[in-house]
């Protein structure tokens, strides 16, 4: 079973909820937009591969950064549909199409939000 880990250093953002323009158009807002990029960016730069088939993600967010450690799954089950988080949304969010094909890949989500240690 393989296993993938990235650290994006800088403060973790949430996803932002979608915006309507006067005209009913919805769009994703320009902050969400460029911060699931820079995620997107630094799993390209740190692992630069796609996986098929089901996979589990472990995410750690402090203060300074986020860890995130992407495994091949063993289990064969169905995703949820609904989001654990809006930190995770946006994580999830920027690595569909770079670390996996579909967020229905993940089938399992482990998440926490940590102080950083001041020693």
């Amino acid at each position: 079973m393989k296993s993938y880990s990235m650290r994006v250093d800088r403060r973790p953002k949430v996803k932002a909820r979608p915006r309507h323009t006067k005209k009913g158009h919805v769009f994703t807002p320009k902050d969400t937009l460029v911060e699931e990029d820079h995620v997107a960016q630094a799993w390209r730069d740190q692992v630069g591969e796609r996986i098929d088939g089901p996979v589990e993600v472990l995410l750690v967010y402090s203060p300074a950064c986020t860890l995130l450690t992407v495994v091949e799954s063993p289990h064969d089950a169905k995703t949820l549909r609904g989001d654990l988080d809006n930190y995770v949304k946006l994580s999830l969010d920027a690595l569909t199409g770079v670390a996996w094909e579909d967020d229905i890949q993940v089938v399992r989500i482990m998440a926490v939000k940590v102080d950083e240690r001041k020693d």
